[in-house]
């Protein structure tokens, strides 16, 4: 029988000052009425119990973290009661006392290595029990305090994971809206083939690229590259990108129109890039700035008219695999207001121009080697034998071969133009490799890829 069988939802929730729920198991009825009134006294609630099967018992159905048992007593005795309360699967500490009428210490060490935390000896003095009461009062406190905080951790934890997750579902929709500037398809252009890759090294890119239809016979290409990574290289990309646009409006520096004309007229890539590094000058964007290399070819002549903004300059490769480095130089947009100079060069028939960001030409591998201009140069001179797809395949093959295991630390852009008109011959795609998937780069996030020729 017990002489308080209240149950642990009463338990846990009965006001108390500074006590606590205690199971207290002895067979013998005095004195364990006496030693429940002390311990009540004390402001603990007790529960108690005749023998160890109906402690053991009790304490399947009530929250007593803390018990105190005689040792011998009929059925299961203390000793055994200790063992099979350590070996229970329990989510909280129990602290054990463990009463006694010897003062054999082999008899202690027996208790305390079979799972007593402490004992006392019989008769009990209410004093020393006050005090070894102590000890087991402050591991239940700690218990709880770090049950607590833990229990806080999980709930910050639950709100860090939720927060990341709303982050990579922004990043995730701003990399789609990035996406959306790039190059698409462009009709009606029987001269001029276009090509594209690019490969960002993280969820959200600095570099942007893009080939847009100005008029009947102009086409514009550009390239650019923001310094620094992440959301804020990202956003100023994609506001040059707009300010790029080929939209005939007053937010374009592609148009303008002179005297305030009525007609929207194309501005040269100098003046272009002139208006557009004022503009982010003057916006001051974190002290940010980006280089750039933008151009208008006209499809029927086959002049490229172009501008350099602190960029690598394009290559030219020639239908004989001759190479050369366009000429070109200037300032990065962003930092001073500044003048451009302005260059232009003919194509011939099956010519072909190669556009790129500082990502290709400084990847590196293992040893911190740069994949360098040259090697890119060598990558491109065998183009002409390839559809120009495939030759820009060629160079990312390179790169992957030259990098190895190594990450990419910088967003990789490329872009090929080439001038056919229609009564050029046109070329057999070929590739030196089973299939023309993208090689895959170590720690890149994403790839985007495209190709559009006329």
């Amino acid at each position: 029988m017990t002489d308080w069988p209240q149950p642990i939802a009463d338990l846990r929730n009965s006001p108390l000052t500074g006590g606590r729920h205690i199971l207290l198991a002895n067979d013998d009825c005095i004195s364990r009425r006496l030693l429940q009134f002390q311990l009540r006294k004390w402001g603990h609630s007790v529960l108690t119990a005749e023998d160890g099967n109906a402690a053991w018992e009790l304490l399947q159905t009530h929250h007593c973290p803390i018990v105190i048992t005689d040792w011998m007593m009929p059925g299961l005795n203390g000793i055994e009661l200790i063992r099979k309360i350590r070996e229970s699967a329990r989510t909280e500490y129990t602290y054990v006392i463990l009463l006694t009428s010897t003062t054999n210490r082999g008899t202690m060490v027996t208790a305390l290595t079979s799972g007593a935390d402490d004992y006392l000896t019989k008769p009990v003095d209410k004093d020393e029990l006050k005090a070894r009461l102590q000890p087991g009062l402050r591991i239940i406190d700690l218990e709880h305090k770090l049950a607590e905080r833990n229990g806080e951790l999980v709930a910050r934890n639950q709100l860090l994971s939720q927060t990341n997750d709303k982050m990579k579902n922004d990043l995730d929709a701003a990399a789609r809206i990035q996406q959306a500037c790039l190059p698409r398809p462009i009709a009606d252009c029987p001269s001029v083939g276009f090509a594209w890759h690019y490969i960002p090294c993280t969820e959200l890119a600095g570099d942007m690229l893009n080939i847009q239809r100005l008029d009947a016979d102009h086409i514009a290409v550009y390239v650019l590259d923001v310094s620094g990574h992440g959301v804020q290289a990202a956003l100023l990309a994609v506001s040059a990108s707009r300010y790029l646009s080929s939209h005939k409006d007053p937010s374009s520096v592609v148009w303008h129109r002179p005297n305030n004309a009525a007609d929207y007229q194309l501005q040269s890539p100098a003046a272009a890039i002139k208006q557009l590094n004022s503009r982010i000058t003057n916006q001051a964007l974190a002290e940010q700035f980006f280089t750039l290399v933008y151009g208008i070819f006209n499809q029927r002549s086959g002049e490229f008219r172009y501008s350099i903004a602190g960029h690598p300059a394009p290559m030219l490769v020639g239908r004989s695999g001759h190479l050369s480095h366009l000429p070109g130089s200037g300032l990065p947009v962003g930092i001073i207001e500044t003048e451009y100079g302005e260059y232009s060069v003919q194509l011939e028939p099956g010519d072909r121009l190669f556009f790129y960001s500082d990502g290709v030409t400084e990847s590196m591998n293992s040893a911190d080697e740069l994949f360098g201009s040259t090697r890119l140069g060598n990558s491109l001179r065998s183009s002409p034998e390839r559809s120009l797809d495939n030759a820009l395949l060629q160079v990312l093959y390179d790169i992957k071969a030259w990098c190895g295991e190594a990450p990419i630390h910088d967003d990789i852009s490329l872009l090929a133009l080439e001038f056919m008109p229609v009564s050029q011959e046109r070329r057999t795609p070929r590739l030196n490799h089973e299939n023309d998937a993208l090689p895959e780069f170590s720690g890149r996030r994403n790839v985007r890829q495209s190709a559009s020729a006329g």
